[in-house]
């Protein structure tokens, strides 16, 4: 089964990282339980499924889906109890995608590894014309989101909605497999890092939640640079 299979390869680099993306996220859980008494395994769920997201993603692994159709679920429900109503809608949208994203990634795989059997995904890169029609893009969706996400009453309309543009366009390269995918998800990264520590910062002080989905954040912008010369690799090796 794929979901087994794609833990075969791991490079060192990958298991500390994971490691200590765990030992954080630990001492958090503990931390909070002692403050304040509970425990928010919803906060866990949503990290840890997201990181194996993205590190699976990173590595062009067909198990990324399983991963993000988990995160999606369970980080949509944290954002709409913090009414952050624009990623409430990009998890829907992302729940769409992980479904086209898997169809789309199956037709279009090599064999990464022979004696381990790996399958990793074919990627390639935006040519000049459809870096502007991106760009493009990314602007009017994000002004256009942005003043909808004021209209129906976000806490943070305009970094909401640089958020949601951003990760619309770089979901949608992801799902046709465009290497440059990673420097959205990096710019994207840095949007919810301040859209969560704003949010903590402008609630008067910090809760479980703000400081557990910042560092998945955090953990997810380490990724993406790792992700875009991964995916760079795979672009010269399916070439």
């Amino acid at each position: 089964m794929f979901l087994i299979k794609d833990f075969k390869g791991v490079t060192p680099y990958e298991k500390i990282f994971f490691g200590l993306f765990m030992a954080v996220q630990i001492a958090i859980l503990i931390y909070f339980q002692i403050v304040d008494g509970k425990t928010d395994w919803l906060n866990v769920i949503a990290s840890v499924s997201g990181i194996l997201c993205v590190i699976m993603s990173a590595k062009g692994r067909l198990s990324t889906f399983f991963y993000g159709i988990i995160q999606v679920l369970s980080y949509g429900y944290i954002c709409l109890h913090k009414q952050y109503y624009g990623e409430v809608g990009l998890q829907i949208v992302f729940g769409i995608f992980q479904f086209i994203g898997l169809y789309t990634w199956i037709r279009n795989m090599h064999i990464a590894n022979e004696m381990k059997k790996t399958e990793e995904v074919d990627t390639k890169g935006l040519k000049i014309n459809q870096w502007a029609i991106t760009g493009v893009i990314t602007v009017i969706v994000y002004v256009a989101g942005s003043y909808y996400l004021q209209k129906f009453g976000s806490k943070q309309p305009w970094v909401d909605g640089m958020s949601v543009a951003l990760s619309l366009v770089g979901q949608t390269l992801m799902t046709l497999r465009f290497k440059e995918q990673w420097f959205f998800w990096i710019a994207v990264n840095v949007v919810s890092i301040t859209l969560w520590v704003r949010g903590m910062i402008l609630a008067g002080g910090i809760d479980a939640t703000g400081v557990t989905m910042a560092f998945m954040w955090i953990g997810f912008l380490i990724n993406s640079v790792y992700g875009y010369f991964y995916w760079k690799k795979l672009q010269h090796v399916s070439a």
